[in-house]
């Protein structure tokens, strides 16, 4: 894996985990599954967004 390659891993995960944080301040969701599901819903938007 290369430089250019490993950082755009890095600002995945940091988008991701900006993200994941945001959700735990303001949600008061208790399950870690239903959580997962939502984080992963709000990414899959950002990543629509981005392509369009």
């Amino acid at each position: 894996m290369s430089n250019e390659e490993k950082i755009q891993v890095a600002e995945r995960r940091i988008v991701e985990l900006k993200t994941l944080i945001n959700h735990w301040k303001t949600s008061n969701i208790s399950s870690r599954r239903a959580t997962v599901e939502f984080v992963e819903s709000m990414l899959a938007g950002k990543g629509e967004e981005k392509a369009a």
